[in-house]
């Protein structure tokens, strides 16, 4: 599991569709969850197809 640096969960890849942390997911209150892509070590993952190589023990796609 991926934590930011505001608690939310980072989900890398499949172009960051799955991400909560992308701007366009809801947080229990119904409020949207702030972009975290800019400041996002795994942005890479999500525009390129390098999860396959991916070493990262935390990430929950190697």
């Amino acid at each position: 599991m991926i934590i930011d640096v505001t608690g939310i969960e980072l989900i890398p890849g499949n172009k960051g569709s799955d991400c909560p942390g992308n701007g366009e997911h809801k947080d229990k209150s119904g409020n949207y969850i702030e972009c975290c892509c800019d400041e996002c070590d795994y942005m890479m993952c999500c525009l390129e197809d390098i999860c396959k190589t991916c070493t990262d023990y935390r990430c929950k796609n190697t």
